[in-house]
């Protein structure tokens, strides 16, 4: 852990900053308190909100939660006079894929799970051979140009069997399980997954077609009118070209759904700069429920704590404008949606702006700061701080010196390291803000036992923890906002980005 030091030059690089103006700061931060986050983080993360899965009813209760308070609080709805930025996402659908064997047909999901791309007019009776594991000599002189190919490949040899059946010819490739017991195990799991593709923010239209399919061994048996014995025995002997060409009719038919859904924003205008905005922002959804609704992911860390942090420092401005201390820049704050998805709903921001990105000047994004993680159960005084050098040298001496100055938090800067496996750097929303070249901090207490689980519930999240964080955000953006002059893009991070 690095606890803070700050140069020489560096503290004065912080002189153009309205000190007198910043004390008044802390009566506003003192706002943000423990009780009031209890208060909201109770409701957005009970069952009544169903885990807030993008574009269910869930995640369009915590729309109108967010639209609620911040109408009540007085803060302008930006999107022509409201806050709601609505937008469709595509989906697609793989319910109408079946195989049919000597067993009747077989439904995508129910013994079998489709993953891949393609989209057939009519049922398709397709050669299909068995090769064996899948190894270079279960290829060798064999021609498979449009036709199915059978592997049930051992250890980590999917993929480059996988690899070797494409670059064979073959158009669509089943593998096998070598434990028919394990699969069914974890076909309700998988078929979960995979029968709702990923969400996008544009339809993928022209997608190569792409035929894979997870089999049992039993399946594969079935359908080359073989047994698992024979299969077996040609495996062992390296004659899998022995077990006879079969025709298998199937049907991948592909559905495109629309998922409706909105990012939500409130803007508070400031005053001599207020064409320049701050984005303070946080994932309003989670991971919604399983299919009868009797496990609920509620998601209160995961992002309940950022949204709930969120709407507590909109107060704390809100109040100061109020009281005649208006920020001069401008401020948004954003809580968007399908951040579980794929970034999507602060994507979706990024390419349709409300304001213009030349004009953004920072983004401050919070993306779970509830809890305590293993590496800080003896220290829990902490905060993770991600991102803040990357593209400004400026934005992270502002951060150290809020928070030397008004909090006192340890900022831990592991997940700064290019060589960090986690990339936490590119995985939450301030990255769609980044990429373009604005400069963003992200605020992490990093993950837990209950992280995208049933359990993570409110009853484990550290309320004073969490305010303590919450306030080193408002007087982050405080700084910023009254400072004389934007942070510069002065340094490179490892992206190619944008910025005029």
């Amino acid at each position: 852990m690095r606890r803070i030091l700050m140069s020489i030059s560096a503290i004065g690089l912080l002189c153009s900053l309205a000190i007198a103006q910043n004390d008044k700061s802390v009566k506003y931060a003192s706002t943000i308190t423990a009780q009031d986050m209890r208060s909201k983080l109770s409701v957005l993360a009970s069952d009544d909100f169903q885990g807030r899965e993008t574009g269910t009813e869930g995640q369009k209760k915590a729309a109108e939660f967010l639209a609620k308070f911040y109408t009540d609080l007085g803060l302008t709805g930006p999107v022509n006079g409201s806050y709601y930025q609505k937008f469709n996402l595509y989906q697609t659908d793989w319910t109408d894929v079946y195989i049919k064997t000597k067993k009747g047909t077989q439904k995508n999901g129910e013994t079998f799970v489709f993953r891949g791309n393609g989209d057939m007019q009519k049922e398709a009776k397709v050669a299909t051979v068995f090769a064996g594991a899948g190894d270079a000599k279960d290829f060798a002189g064999r021609d498979l140009t449009g036709k199915g190919v059978i592997i049930i490949p051992e250890g980590n040899n999917a993929n480059d069997a996988v690899g070797r059946a494409k670059a064979a010819g073959a158009r669509i490739v089943f593998i096998a399980s070598t434990d028919d017991a394990g699969f069914n195990t974890r076909l309700p799991r998988l078929a979960r997954f995979f029968l709702k593709g990923r969400m996008r923010v544009e339809e993928d239209r022209n997608a190569e077609e792409n035929m894979l399919f997870y089999i049992t061994k039993a399946m594969s048996a079935d359908l080359m009118n073989s047994s698992t014995a024979k299969l077996d025995a040609a495996m062992a002997n390296g004659t899998s070209s022995s077990i006879k060409e079969k025709s298998v009719r199937l049907m991948v038919k592909k559905k495109v759904n629309e998922v409706a859904t909105e990012n939500m924003m409130a803007y508070l205008e400031g005053t001599d700069l207020k064409n320049e905005v701050i984005v303070i922002s946080s994932h309003y959804d989670h991971i919604g429920q399983n299919a009868d609704g009797t496990v609920i992911n509620n998601g209160a860390d995961d992002d309940g704590s950022g949204t709930t942090g969120v709407m507590e420092i909109a107060e704390a401005f809100k109040q100061a404008a109020d009281e005649g201390n208006r920020p001069r820049r401008s401020i948004l704050f954003l809580n968007v949606t399908g951040e579980e998805k794929g970034l999507l709903g602060s994507n979706y921001y990024a390419s349709n702006p409300v304001f213009p990105l030349e004009n953004t000047v920072n983004n401050l994004n919070i993306d779970m700061i509830g809890r305590v993680d293993p590496d800080h159960e003896k220290d829990p005084n902490y905060v993770y701080v991600i991102g803040s050098e990357k593209l400004s040298s400026h934005l992270k001496v502002i951060s150290e010196y809020a928070n030397i100055t008004y909090t006192g938090i340890n900022l831990d800067y592991k997940y700064d390291d290019p060589n960090d496996t986690n990339r936490f750097y590119y995985r939450s929303d301030h990255y769609n803000f980044a990429k373009h070249g604005i400069p963003i901090i992200f605020y992490f207490n990093g993950t837990h036992a209950d992280y995208h689980r049933p359990t993570d519930t409110i009853d484990k999240i550290e309320f004073e923890l969490m305010a303590k964080r919450a306030q080193l955000v408002f007087h982050t953006a405080w700084l910023l906002a009254n400072r004389d002059k934007r942070t510069p893009v002065d340094t490179k991070d490892d992206m190619t980005y944008d910025r005029n």
